[in-house]
């Protein structure tokens, strides 16, 4: 009798345990893919037209959560320097000059972040980021 009851819990045990992990390895496998996520980038230059004239454009698949800065020295080379606030973007594609005030700035689906591009991370799907040289 104890020999029934111990095969038909370890039978039911081993049903349950088969059955319910069926949907976690669903709820992973749709995990992984939504931390990949499509990001754009630009590169405008407006110091030599009135029109914003666009160098180069790239799109990446990046992971949910990286930084701007990461996916940018990805693309291109990029000279920076460090500071406590987070990284100076002071050239991208050799382009930039501080003795004539020749300045990248960037935004993100239009709107400009209150922080450096190596603490701005990326979670929207589809993302926008232009990088702009401009004078000041």
């Amino acid at each position: 009798m104890k020999k029934k009851i111990l095969a038909v819990v370890v039978a039911l045990a081993a049903f349950v345990g088969l059955f319910a992990s069926q949907p976690v390895q669903k709820q992973s496998i749709q995990a992984a893919k939504t931390k990949q996520i499509s990001v754009t980038y630009t590169l405008k230059d407006t110091t030599k037209a009135k029109n914003k004239q666009t160098l180069a454009k790239k799109t990446f698949k990046v992971k949910k959560g990286t930084t701007v800065f990461t996916v940018l020295k990805k693309a291109w080379k990029v000279n920076y320097t460090k500071s406590s606030y987070g990284v100076f973007i002071t050239k991208i594609k050799g382009l930039g000059n501080e003795k004539k005030k020749l300045y990248w700035t960037y935004t993100v689906d239009g709107k400009m972040p209150k922080v450096a591009a190596d603490k701005q991370k990326l979670t929207k799907n589809k993302s926008k980021v232009v990088f702009t040289l401009k004078k000041y």
